[in-house]
């Protein structure tokens, strides 16, 4: 009996520091709790007002500042992770309340020695938002079919993954959607390491947003991989179901 328990002991302790370590190496963060969990972000241009949890539970929120874009140059409010990984995939859920003629947000990976970069974005205008994907200065798809939306509070689940030099991505409106794949694909070289996140601005002189992410996931990592309705990473809460 004791060897039964200290071998269960064991086990436990050893699928815990594996999912710790997961964890660490992981780009996922579901914005549970008042802060980011994740120990690897940065920020680029941090803003004044932001928040995990006091604004909406469960929900990082920010608000940019005026002159903020990802087109000529990348002046955006940007919360990022380094990697050198070849392989990468996440997704993210965006939701953006605005007023005015020019807003960004998405998902972005970005080269810093090329100053260059592949973005999954909303665009919204004065009179409606649409889905781009894009490079630097450089539209792969300027205007994403069937994903306008009128000016106001506008929402996406966005994902994005690299392989090689290989840049694919996917949208839908709502969580039960089926994902759609936006082609065609977006080739580009990128030198590591990269700086992979989310991203807000208001492209313009003047004009007001507000701008949520539900969660930030890493798609390529299994053991936190999360159920869509517990947001419980679901590798690690089967195993824990077992002791």
């Amino acid at each position: 009996m004791r060897k039964c328990l200290l071998t269960t002991a064991l086990v436990t302790l050893a699928f815990s520091l594996i999912f710790v370590n997961s964890l660490l190496a992981s780009f996922t963060d579901e914005f549970e709790g008042t802060s980011l969990k994740n120990p690897n972000w940065k920020w680029q241009n941090e803003p004044a007002n932001w928040d995990v949890g006091k604004t909406k539970a469960g929900w990082l929120t920010f608000t940019p500042k005026v002159n903020q874009n990802l087109w000529s140059d990348d002046s955006t409010t940007r919360l990022y992770q380094e990697t050198s990984a070849n392989k990468i995939e996440i997704e993210t859920h965006v939701v953006v309340n605005y007023k005015g003629e020019c807003m960004v947000a998405g998902l972005v990976i970005k080269g810093p020695k090329e100053n260059n970069w592949t973005t999954l974005k909303f665009w919204g205008r004065s009179a409606d938002a649409i889905i781009q994907w894009q490079h630097k200065q450089t539209e792969v798809v300027g205007n994403v079919p069937n994903s306008t939306q009128p000016a106001g509070t506008i929402e996406a689940y966005l994902r994005m993954a690299k392989d090689g030099n290989n840049y694919m991505g996917w949208w839908k409106k709502s969580k039960t959607d089926e994902w759609i794949a936006i082609k065609p694909d977006a080739p580009i070289d990128l030198t590591p390491p990269l700086e992979v996140g989310i991203f807000g601005g208001i492209c313009a002189g003047s004009g007001e947003a507000t701008i949520q992410y539900e969660y930030f996931k890493d798609l390529t990592d299994p053991v936190t991989a999360v159920d869509s309705h517990s947001k419980l990473p679901v590798t690690w809460g089967m195993m824990k179901s077992h002791y």
